[in-house]
């Protein structure tokens, strides 16, 4: 759990420090999508190559798909809080200036 926390406060510490050019930080988005679907890849690769758990799909899947499903809705759901409570805040503060 260290590593995650470290890498993160090094990210944000390269970000705040202006070492990385802008020139980088605006294809950011697009280098850690190429990222993610190389770990997709690997998790994939994973996944195929443990025969126990292909073995098992059947049950699991049936399992997984429920949870997957739940953590998805539980996922829209906040998020779908959260953009009406900052919407109500910014509404708000609209408001408040111009009174």
């Amino acid at each position: 759990m260290e590593i995650v926390i470290i890498s993160l406060l090094a990210g944000c510490l390269l970000g705040a420090s202006n070492i990385i050019s802008e020139k980088w930080i605006g294809h950011l988005d697009q280098i850690v999508m190429a990222i993610v679907f190389v770990l997709l890849i690997a998790v994939g690769i994973g996944i195929g190559s443990n025969r126990e758990l292909i073995g098992n799909l059947t049950l699991l899947g049936y399992k997984a798909m429920v949870i997957a499903g739940l953590s998805t809705i539980g996922s829209v759901l906040a998020l779908w809080f959260a953009v009406l409570k900052v919407d109500f805040f910014q509404h708000h503060k609209k408001e408040e200036g111009q009174v």
